[in-house]
């Protein structure tokens, strides 16, 4: 098994399991016995993922990385910025770029959207009116245009909105607006 393979998650092995398995106590009944396997499954998912994100901080070395059990975060890097995290759940990646979110099924496209996110090619849009908040994500293409990205449902303000609307960009890095 090469410890360089960014595609962990598509592969049929489950020798990394074997090694936490062996290592951890007898389990008691079917279900805690499948509550400790669902555990030990997201923290060899998580350990992975860091390895993944690890060179992330290798090519921003005064970026703080601050690291729990689940989740990766990146606190905003300039004025106005905004914060990256990621979260391991149940085999999936929930990322957050300040109130937007979206979940991913592969390590690289999470890799692609936080190193995008870092340079500046992508910007978060809030619209504001009388009703709240609308998040959106933002990623700039090669010719300079700026493409909305999809979202999780669930994404604060993701109803339409009316009225007068304020907007504001927040945006890591330093490329042009």
């Amino acid at each position: 098994m090469s410890a360089c393979s960014r595609h962990y998650e598509r592969r049929g092995d489950a020798e990394w399991l074997e090694v936490e398995a062996s290592s951890g106590p007898p389990m008691a009944s079917p279900s805690s016995s499948r509550a400790a396997l669902e555990a030990m499954i997201d923290r060899a998912f998580h350990m992975r993922v860091l390895k993944e994100i690890a060179h992330i901080s290798q090519n921003y070395p005064e970026l703080p990385l601050v690291l729990t059990e689940r989740t990766i975060s990146i606190p905003r890097s300039v004025p106005d910025g905004f914060a990256v995290s990621i979260h391991t759940e149940r085999g999936r990646y929930v990322v957050r770029l300040g109130e937007w979110r979206d979940e991913y099924a592969l390590a690289d496209e999470v890799v692609e959207l936080v190193e995008a996110a870092l340079r500046g090619d992508i910007r978060i849009r809030i619209d504001i009116d009388a009703h709240g908040q609308h998040h959106v994500a933002e990623q700039r293409l090669p010719d300079g245009e700026w493409i909305k990205l999809p979202h999780y449902e669930e994404t604060p303000g993701a109803a339409p909105m009316g009225g007068p609307t304020r907007t504001i960009f927040l945006r890591n890095g330093t490329g042009p607006a």
